[in-house]
């Protein structure tokens, strides 16, 4: 996967395993979502938790440009064979552009109906989110490779309200963390959304209405 989908699995991954227990079940598990999810698709099970990207940006103060070259095989780009000596494969080095880093911002709500489920999401939350010495790891395009991106927790809201989907008759305690994932978007990534035009469609279907003065019918 690339950038920004690449740290949303992590993340996911990263998130996955929380459990909490009660009366009715000593280990009831804690969903992931991206998005708040919609009734529809979903059971109505509590806890759980929410990943939202709210932003991407770039990140001026630690950007700089130059080139590397690769030799040691284990890169983004699959190596390939250039000659053999004997049964040895002699593989091409290659060089790529510095990547361009980028700061994601997450925000992860927990959403939580029973006090002591909350506590337990908090605290298991906590452990996940260290303040500022986290790390995500994140695998390269790949899968050949594991980078454990700098993760850092920029802030924490603690929220109670009425539930909606009930008509406001049951309490829902939720945490909201903003979350700063360090990321790097590589060129191959900017090369491959902004193609070449390589050709243009002309309708030829007779025009309904009058040309303009000036304006010669193709």
């Amino acid at each position: 996967m690339t950038f920004i989908l690449a740290e949303d699995a992590a993340l996911k991954t990263y998130l996955a395993g929380m459990t909490v227990s009660d009366e009715k079940n000593p280990s009831r598990p804690v969903k992931i979502w991206f998005g708040y999810p919609d009734l529809e698709v979903r059971t109505q099970d509590y806890p759980f938790v929410v990943i939202e990207l709210i932003n991407a940006r770039p990140a001026y103060d630690r950007m700089h440009s130059g080139v590397f070259t690769d030799v040691d095989l284990q890169g983004t780009v699959a190596p390939t064979v250039f000659a053999t000596s004997g049964t040895t494969a002699i593989y091409n080095t290659y060089t790529y552009e510095v990547p361009v880093p980028y700061d994601l911002i997450y925000q992860l709500t927990t959403y939580c109906r029973h006090p002591l489920h909350d506590r337990a999401v908090m605290l298991q939350m906590h452990q996940k989110f260290p303040a500022q010495r986290g790390h995500l790891k994140v695998a390269n395009q790949l899968g050949t490779q594991y980078a454990y991106r700098h993760m850092f927790l920029d802030g924490f809201i603690k929220r109670e309200m009425a539930d909606v989907e009930t008509s406001g008759s049951r309490r829902l305690m939720s945490n909201v963390y903003t979350v700063r994932v360090l990321s790097e978007m590589t060129p191959s990534v900017v090369s491959s959304a902004a193609g070449a035009v390589l050709s243009v469609a002309i309708d030829k279907t007779p025009l309904q209405y009058p040309v303009p003065t000036g304006i010669t019918s193709v």
